[in-house]
């Protein structure tokens, strides 16, 4: 009966308890930083494993890119720590090596293109204040499946001509992340304090319930000692 219990018990807890996230088998990564030129910052996206027509590489040992190649896809960046702003963003033919559409907001274009091993955005009408972190946003829309894969991000440092340093731009946009991390934590542990509570509510429960039917038990057992003495 207390197997039974505690059996129970871990079943009700494996179905309250948070999802748990599946991490894609490909990532991107993205060069650490980039410095602009007249208003121009060309940043790289490499997926890995590298896709058929990315690799210029004769095939090693690492895992091979489990999908089939991407044939059109969109490249859009995100601005900002944690990419909650889309700044633009280019649809791409990668059979055709053609841009099908180009989409951006204010002044800021992007043009995408497959490029030593990598897919290459250029994005044209930065300005200084434009200096940020850059996370590449890629979702292959052919062939199936969809994919939407996000980089790691790249720091653009856009100069001026007040003489502003990209160390400088660093330690902005690291006081910036700090208050956006924190922010962010607060948040995350808001939303993970309920299922935790719930979790330690609904444990004490079933140990309360185990307890009671232990006692109950061995009233029982004693009653019955007693009335055959």
């Amino acid at each position: 009966m207390f197997l039974t219990d505690c059996m129970t018990g871990w079943i009700m807890l494996t179905v309250l308890s948070p999802c748990v996230h599946v991490w894609s088998a490909v990532m991107v990564s993205q060069p650490y930083r980039v410095t602009g030129i007249n208003g121009t910052a060309k940043i790289k996206c490499f997926i890995y494993p590298q896709p058929t027509y990315q690799s210029t590489s004769p095939p090693n040992n690492h895992s091979p890119y489990p999908y089939p190649d991407p044939e059109e896809l969109r490249v859009s960046l995100l601005k900002g720590l944690h990419g909650r702003q889309h700044l633009c963003s280019s649809i791409l033919s990668v059979t055709e090596q053609k841009e099908i559409n180009v989409a951006g907001e204010q002044e800021a274009q992007c043009y995408a293109q497959v490029r030593d091993s990598a897919l290459e955005v250029t994005v044209t009408g930065l300005r200084p204040e434009d200096t940020d972190i850059y996370r590449c946003d890629i979702e292959v829309f052919y062939p199936p499946p969809y994919l939407r894969l996000t980089g790691n991000g790249t720091l653009v440092h856009v100069p001026d001509s007040s003489g502003c340093t990209v160390q400088d731009a660093q330690t902005q946009i690291s006081f910036l992340g700090y208050h956006d991390g924190h922010d962010e934590d607060d948040k995350r542990t808001a939303s993970v304090s309920v299922p935790v509570v719930v979790l330690v509510i609904l444990v004490t429960f079933v140990i309360m319930i185990i307890i009671f039917l232990q006692t109950l038990n061995c009233q029982r057992r004693r009653r019955v000692t007693e009335f055959l003495l």
